[in-house]
């Protein structure tokens, strides 16, 4: 039995139940977003929920015991990831959900880990095996379909998918340099400033697509106050702390396989809360980007290449 095999058996029931936050959190998100992008603008939505989620974050790396200072050589660098992180991914993430059903925007948003493998090969210098390349295709069939279905209805706009895939390789982008750079901070610090810094750019556009912003969340209803309570304390603070917590505590193959259900459980959250009906063509592009992801995250890990002395 490989060791890895042996940690994964060593999983404490503590660490799954972080799976199923994460997977449920996540999922539901998509759901609840479109939700509040039906009543508020995108931006406005997204600037009410960052910066509390950002101040959540950083409590808890100060209450357990972390440091929040950055230093003043990593500052460009955090904001860096700060944009194609944060402010690019949710800013994106927002306008196409508003314009297309959540279930399918789920489905193109988790085709990241495929963008995350071309971007590695060019920043990483990591080999493109057999097994990725199987998964980049899925991974393109999964996206053709979809693209295909708002092709041929003239009155369905494309804009929304693009908004998707704009933010999917985004949030790619920003992953890579995360590993590339390795900053030596702690990662409830890390993240809890990038929600603030990615939030700066966001707010600062607000005006420019809602010219009443603070009317829009003084007459909020209580299914839009839902939708920004949840994104602060649940889908911001909760899961981010859940995500990272898993990734210091479960071995690499487990906590990489909780992304695998996020888009299963945003488009079965859509059916329910949403009345969607998803059809033949929102069903094959899922089965299509989970093979995509299957053939990425569960590719045989690479003989590490002794370094010369």
């Amino acid at each position: 039995m490989t060791s890895a095999r042996r940690a994964a058996r060593r999983v404490s029931a503590s660490g799954l139940f972080l799976v199923g936050i994460l997977t449920l959190v996540w999922g539901c998100n998509w759901p609840v977003l479109k939700l509040g992008v039906t009543e508020l603008a995108p931006l406005t939505f997204r600037s009410a929920s960052l910066p509390f989620a950002a101040i959540g974050l950083l409590l808890v790396a100060r209450l357990s015991g972390d440091s929040i200072a950055i230093p003043r050589a990593l500052w460009g660098k955090v904001v860096a990831l700060a944009v194609f992180n944060i402010a690019a991914w949710n800013g994106l993430i927002l306008f196409g959900v508003q314009q297309m059903p959540a279930g399918r925007s789920a489905i193109l948003a988790y085709t990241m880990p495929v963008w995350t493998v071309l971007f590695g090969m060019a920043l990483l210098h990591e080999p493109l095996s057999p097994r990725k390349i199987v998964g980049l295709v899925l991974g393109m069939l999964g996206m053709a379909v979809l693209l295909g279905e708002d092709a041929r209805h003239i009155t369905r706009s494309p804009v929304g998918t693009l908004f998707i895939l704009a933010a999917a390789i985004s949030w790619a982008f920003g992953t890579v340099l995360l590993r590339r750079w390795k900053l030596p901070l702690p990662q409830n610090t890390l993240t809890g400033w990038m929600l603030l810094i990615g939030w700066l750019p966001i707010a600062v556009c607000v005006p420019l697509f809602d010219p009443h912003p603070l009317s829009s969340l003084a007459h909020m209803s209580g299914t839009a106050w839902f939708a920004v309570l949840y994104n602060i304390f649940l889908a911001g603070t909760l899961a981010h702390w859940a995500w990272f917590t898993m990734a210091r505590t479960l071995p690499v193959a487990v906590s990489s396989l909780s992304s695998l259900p996020v888009p299963v459980v945003g488009v079965l959250s859509g059916i329910l809360f949403l009345g969607e009906h998803p059809g033949p063509s929102e069903y094959l592009a899922l089965a299509l980007v989970l093979a995509s992801l299957g053939a990425v995250l569960f590719a045989p890990a690479m003989k590490p290449v002794a370094s010369p002395e």
